[in-house]
């Protein structure tokens, strides 16, 4: 019986993985759209652009180590933020959960930066390498996304 459970336990584990580093359905539809040739390793998804839903942030791999972080958006327009350099870690925060993630790192003895949103749409923030994070967010005076804090664990 205990050689059961655990055959369960890990088949359960492989199962949460799996569907964890799969992509939906509708990211896949905007990639293919995009032209995006390279495959999608990590993503989140919000609301970038005031009035724009259905946006993904992703990350895609180069054949050598590392690739590229961009924002994919439901009319398949394609934005860069930037590389990193090992394995892609990103997430995206509603205003209110940037907000509160500044207060955290605030309170950090640890951790050192700020996270300072400037409008209420959601932000982008992922690992440039093992320790040092970046967040964005888009600016609708510039029309591109500008970095909007960071910090390093």
């Amino acid at each position: 019986m205990r050689r059961q459970g655990a055959h369960l336990l890990i088949a359960l584990a492989w199962v949460s993985i799996a569907t964890a580093q799969s992509v939906p359905a509708q990211l896949a539809e905007v990639a293919a759209k995009a032209g995006l040739d390279r495959p999608v390793t990590a993503w989140c998804s919000g609301e970038f652009r005031a009035g724009r839903p259905g946006a993904f942030a992703v990350a895609v791999t180069s054949v050598a180590a590392g690739g590229r972080y961009l924002v994919l958006e439901s009319d398949a327009i394609i934005h860069e933020l930037g590389p990193f350099t090992r394995r892609p870690d990103l997430s995206c925060y509603t205003r209110a959960e940037a907000d509160r993630l500044n207060v955290t790192i605030g309170r950090s003895d640890t951790i050192h930066g700020q996270l300072a949103p400037r409008w209420n749409t959601a932000v982008i923030c992922a690992f440039a390498d093992d320790t040092v994070a970046v967040c964005w967010q888009y600016s609708p005076d510039e029309g591109v996304f500008v970095r909007v804090g960071g910090w390093v664990t």
